[in-house]
Parts: structure tokens; C-alpha cells; sequence
């Protein structure tokens, strides 16, 4: 894959009041957009506030899209005003108008960064004794090597364990308490 493909395309600066308009089909966004410049908005502040209100897929820059939903919430609307605000605090620079949007995990991708070494671990855990109690099911040895868990197993297992309150309540609802290995003797 060639890298310049994988940098955002489109336009490095926001569009001026004028190229505005000419996205918003209607008098009452028209009024709307009245209402920003009457607020004192200026253009990048205007299309930092389109590309958080509504940001077409695909793109990483602002849209006529973006500006319609924005003229749709108006200037006075509380999420501009917190905008607005945010964007003129003491040291706040207003970030490039066309840059990539993070990623986005779902809530059971295994993936997802706000998943906790723990809970991770404890489907490690869970995994193994799913295999195993699939081995014993179809009659077969317990496997001694575990490779990575797919991701439709792992997501199946993340959603398992939310359901109780802990690994070992998990364990024990799901039928999963007789098949873990023996502990090594000393």
C-alpha cells in the first residue's frame, strides 16, 4: 500500500463564509449561518463545530453535510456554545481542518483499547477451558498448545463474562468449572 494513499485528501483549510452558503440550500440555514458570523464564528471555528456535529464516513474533513447539520443546531444551541468556548480557551489551538479519525472500536472487539489487562487475562482463561470442553464434546484430547483466540470466539467469550459478576460465577454458569488442567505436583 502506498503511503501517501493512507494521508487524509481533501482541503487543508476551511471554506470562507461565502463557499458556506453555497452548501446550504435553504433561507432558514442561510438565517442560521447569519446568526454564527453575527456571533462572531470564524470559518475554522465554524468547520471544527460541522466536522464534530456530523462527519460524512469516509471522509476526515467537513462536508456540506457537516455544515447543514451544524446550521440544524444554530449558534445558540448548547454543544456550539461549549464548542466555541472550548476552541478559544487560553492556549487552544484549533486542530487541522482535514485529519484522520480515530478509530473507532466496538465494545466486544478484542481489540479495543479500554479493555483491562485483567479482563484480557480472564479470557485466556475462559478460552482454554471453552477448548477443552469442546475436546471433551467431540471425544478428544485437551489440546496442550492454546493459539491465539479468533476473534469471533474472543468477542462470543467478552460477552459471556459481562453477563455475571465474575470469572469464577462465569466459570461456574456456563458449565465451564470441570474442564480446566490439573495443577502440576511439587
Amino acid at each position: 500500500m502506498n503511503k501517501l494513499s493512507s494521508l487524509p485528501t481533501g482541503p487543508s483549510q476551511a471554506p470562507d463564509f461565502e463557499q458556506v452558503r453555497k452548501f446550504l440550500h435553504n433561507n432558514h440555514d442561510r438565517d442560521a449561518l447569519d446568526r454564527f458570523i453575527k456571533a462572531g464564528w470564524s470559518s475554522p471555528e465554524l468547520a471544527e463545530f460541522a466536522r464534530t456535529v456530523f462527519l460524512a464516513p469516509g471522509k476526515t474533513y467537513p462536508t456540506a453535510a457537516s455544515y447543514q447539520y451544524a446550521m440544524e443546531k444554530g449558534a445558540d444551541h448548547p454543544f456550539a456554545k461549549e464548542t466555541l468556548s472550548s476552541l478559544r480557551a487560553p492556549g487552544a489551538i484549533i486542530p487541522p481542518l482535514n485529519r484522520p479519525v480515530p478509530k473507532e472500536h466496538d465494545w466486544d472487539d478484542p481489540d479495543n483499547p479500554k479493555h483491562t489487562a485483567e479482563l484480557r487475562a480472564e479470557i485466556e482463561v475462559m478460552a482454554r477451558l471453552w477448548r477443552n470442553r469442546e475436546a471433551s464434546f467431540r471425544e478428544e484430547p485437551w489440546p496442550t498448545e492454546y493459539p491465539p483466540i479468533p476473534r469471533t470466539l474472543w468477542s462470543r467469550l467478552f460477552r459471556i463474562r459481562n453477563r455475571y459478576h465474575s470469572l469464577m460465577n462465569t466459570v461456574q454458569f456456563e458449565g465451564l468449572l470441570g474442564f480446566s488442567e490439573p495443577s502440576p505436583s511439587n
